[in-house]
């Protein structure tokens, strides 16, 4: 807010503009994963994009150009849409019996990250404000931390066995 000299309004209107990549990334992803007859795939790239995005930050040292913050908040805000991905490779990939344990263990990983990303990041900074007495310097070193989840993600994502479901054979009219 401070550094782009944004209203709380304009602020709120750049979160939102990340809550809209994530309703269109959700839906968007599993219908290009339907299509494509996989999930690993889509999500791999998904995952990429959304490092490169994070990496983008360290690029800029914490203060890309407003125009391209705006596009960074709605292609990362894809890319957290695009996690629904994880509870169909998590079906697909393990017996039934097993799939409600290992959804709950996926999204207990997702919302593990929501917590600690912040209180890391509040780190780095509080760190800087202390040593400097501005946290300029600290938006730098901090935005290495969503990119330390962010390749955490894509091994993760990379390291899915995809089992791929037979085609469904659809029965044929009787016409």
């Amino acid at each position: 807010m401070n550094m782009y000299d944004m209203t709380r309004s304009d602020a709120s209107q750049l979160i939102m503009v990340g809550l809209i990549g994530a309703l269109i990334g959700a839906p968007l992803t599993s219908w290009i994963s339907s299509r494509l007859g996989t999930i690993k795939r889509p999500y791999v790239i998904v995952h990429f994009i959304i490092l490169t995005s994070w990496s983008a930050f360290l690029l800029f040292k914490g203060n890309p150009p407003l125009f391209m913050l705006i596009m960074l908040f709605f292609i990362i805000g894809f890319g957290f849409g695009a996690s629904a991905l994880t509870f169909a490779v998590v079906r697909q990939s393990f017996p039934i019996r097993e799939s409600g344990l290992v959804s709950g263990f996926a999204n207990t990983g997702g919302f593990l990250s929501a917590v600690l990303l912040p209180g890391f990041f509040g780190k780095v900074l509080d760190h800087f404000q202390s040593v400097s007495g501005t946290m300029t310097e600290g938006y730098s070193y901090g935005f290495i931390i969503p990119v330390i989840f962010s390749l955490i993600g894509l091994f993760g994502v990379s390291t899915i066995k995809e089992m791929r479901q037979p085609e469904s054979v659809e029965p044929e009219s009787s016409l």
